[in-house]
């Protein structure tokens, strides 16, 4: 499960018992170095632990979305920071244990994620806009929730819902006050599975994610014009795949299970399907894709599962740890992931300020890597 999914799935439920065109990426040396901004937190230091905070997403004018603690380590909210500031996007139902997450922002600055929206139901999917949060719904009745990744210029939102706690998610589009489920590839989960989740949308309305086949394994999907397309797979025993983000020129990326049963960023571009590679590890996921046709994630840099992953860019055929090109990155400062890039190639994840080879996280930060100059 990733980062997000988990973040998104373990907000408090308060019951009583989530073809490379020219530019940036069409040159294999030009690899760009960046400076690095912490994004802080919107709460105030514990006595126990330092507050948090994870990026997730940002638009064309740099506005990045994502989740901070507020007090302390316990109660988390979704934030917008833009232009040096971190704005607390707060909840639909206030209560000292409610929780939010911000995952999507388009270029007008809407805002979706998932919110707790009164005592007893899981999460709903949310849109803010102009200063207001708003329930997106499930299109279920009482004891459902649902999910929104991603939203596009056009105020279409993606994302999951389920009927009741614990049952199988499934993934649906909402649009003009809408919701539309998306089906799967013939399968069926049981409880606590997936049938289905879409992760991204773009300015024409194509939508990616997974969806279960027979088998059940899930593959990646673009829908289109109604209907869910099988994407393919790298080959792997089980093929599971899922498809994470895709661009306006129709560029997807996620991960894949390869022949040698590795999970492997994957790049699907006119027809064809690309493993991107690890750092040197056996594990890597692409995150995200813009225009150009950089895309970032995270991947291993050892075949042991201890050491946790790094934020990386692939562009031009090769795929780089971010780490080594950000200039003046603080010592102690190591990049975890990469979870979104624009087109101007300004780049959102999460970094852990101390103790990260040791997998402490605690007072991991939102970070924005700003593009200086290719070498």
């Amino acid at each position: 499960m990733s980062r997000l999914h988990q973040v998104l799935t373990g907000l408090i439920v308060l019951v009583t018992g989530v073809a490379t065109t020219p530019g940036i990426a069409s040159a294999a040396t030009a690899l760009p170095t960046y400076a690095y901004i912490d994004l802080g937190t919107i709460g105030t230091p514990s006595t126990a632990e330092a507050p948090s905070s994870d990026g997730y997403a940002l638009n064309a004018t740099n506005t990045v979305v994502g989740v901070s603690t507020i007090d302390g380590i316990f109660a988390h909210h979704a934030f917008a920071w833009t232009a040096g500031v971190m704005n607390d996007l707060g909840v639909i139902y206030p209560n000292t244990y409610s929780g939010s997450a911000a995952t999507g922002v388009n270029d007008g600055g809407e805002v979706v994620g998932s919110t707790n929206v009164n005592y007893t139901d899981p999460p709903h999917a949310f849109r803010y806009t102009n200063g207001r949060m708003a329930d997106l719904g499930t299109g279920y009745g009482p004891g459902s929730g649902s999910h929104a990744m991603d939203i596009n210029n056009s105020g279409t939102a993606v994302g999951t819902r389920f009927e009741r706690q614990g049952a199988p998610e499934e993934a649906v589009v909402w649009r003009n006050g809408s919701i539309r489920a998306l089906g799967t590839f013939g399968g069926q989960a049981g409880d606590w599975g997936t049938n289905s989740i879409a992760y991204a949308v773009n300015n024409a309305g194509h939508v990616v994610g997974g969806a279960i086949t027979p088998s059940g394994a899930l593959h990646a999907f673009l829908w289109t014009g109604g209907a869910l397309r099988d994407l393919g797979t790298l080959g792997g025993v089980t093929e599971s795949t899922y498809a994470r983000d895709l661009n306006d020129n129709g560029d997807v990326v996620g991960i894949s299970q390869n022949r040698g049963d590795e999970l492997h960023a994957t790049l699907w571009r006119a027809g064809a399907i690309r493993d991107l590679g690890t750092l040197g590890g056996n594990y890597s996921e692409a995150r995200a894709v813009n225009k150009p046709g950089q895309v970032v994630g995270i991947a291993r840099t050892s075949g042991d599962s201890y050491y946790p992953e790094r934020a990386f860019l692939w562009q031009g055929g090769r795929m780089v740890d971010l780490n080594k090109r950000v200039r003046g990155l603080p010592p102690a400062v190591t990049l975890r992931s990469a979870e979104d890039v624009n087109d101007a190639g300004y780049i959102v994840g999460f970094a852990c300020p101390f103790d990260c080879d040791a997998g402490g996280d605690a007072a991991r930060r939102a970070y924005l890597l700003v593009p200086t100059k290719p070498n």
